[in-house]
C-alpha cells in the first residue's frame, strides 16, 4: 500500500506541473464557464509565467473504498516564454520551477522543463493546444479546461479546472485539479 501511495504522490507532482489552474478571481469573464469573450488578438506574442499555483486531489478507489491525497503547487521561479503566432501556432520552451506539497508538508522544489509547439485555438474565452510533440509533452491536458480571465496587452491569466479518471489494475483513479497560471508579456 505505501508504494501505492508513493506512486499515487509522484503522479498527483507530475499531473500539478502539467496542469496549471488559475485564480478566479482575477477579472473573471462570464464567470470563467467559457461564456465570455476575449480579443485573441492579444495573445499574440511572447508570455513569461509569472505565477502558477494549483490544488489537486487523488481519489483512488480500490475494492470500493476510496483514498483522497491533496498536492499543491506553488509558484518558485520560471524563465519559461509561451509563445502565440498569428497563424495559430504556439511553442512553450524553457523551466517552471515550483514547490510540490503534498498532504500539507513540502515535498521540496521541483522543474519541469518545456519544450513543447503545436496548434492553439481561443473560443470565446476558451483556450485549447494541440501538441505536436511526439512526447506530447504540454502543460494543459485534454481533460483540461483553460478559460482566460485576464488578456490585454500586459497581462494574461487563466483559469484552469480538470477532472481525469483512469482505471488501471482494477483501481479508479480520479484526479480534479484547479488553481491558476500568470503571465506577463516580454
Amino acid at each position: 500500500m505505501k508504494k501505492l501511495f508513493a506512486i499515487l504522490i509522484s503522479i498527483i507532482a507530475l499531473t500539478s506541473c502539467d496542469t496549471e489552474a488559475l485564480d478566479p478571481g482575477l477579472n473573471p469573464v462570464a464567470g470563467g464557464t467559457g461564456g465570455g469573450s476575449v480579443d485573441a488578438t492579444l495573445i499574440v506574442g511572447n508570455w513569461l509565467y509569472t505565477d502558477v499555483e494549483t490544488n489537486t486531489t487523488t481519489t483512488t478507489t480500490v475494492s470500493g473504498t476510496p483514498v483522497s491525497i491533496t498536492a499543491s503547487v506553488e509558484y518558485v521561479s520560471s524563465n519559461a516564454i509561451m509563445t502565440f503566432n498569428a497563424d495559430g501556432t504556439y511553442a512553450i520552451t524553457g523551466d517552471l520551477e515550483f514547490e510540490v506539497i503534498n498532504q500539507g508538508v513540502s515535498q521540496g522544489n521541483q522543474t519541469n522543463t518545456f519544450n513543447d509547439l503545436g496548434t492553439y485555438t481561443v473560443t470565446g474565452d476558451i483556450l485549447r493546444f494541440n501538441s505536436a510533440s511526439p512526447s506530447n509533452v504540454t502543460p494543459f491536458d485534454d481533460t483540461t479546461t483553460l478559460t482566460i480571465t485576464t488578456l490585454n496587452t500586459t497581462d494574461l491569466s487563466i483559469d484552469i479546472n480538470g477532472l481525469s479518471t483512469q482505471t488501471t489494475g482494477g483501481a479508479s483513479i480520479e484526479i480534479l485539479i484547479d488553481g491558476f497560471a500568470d503571465f506577463e508579456r516580454q
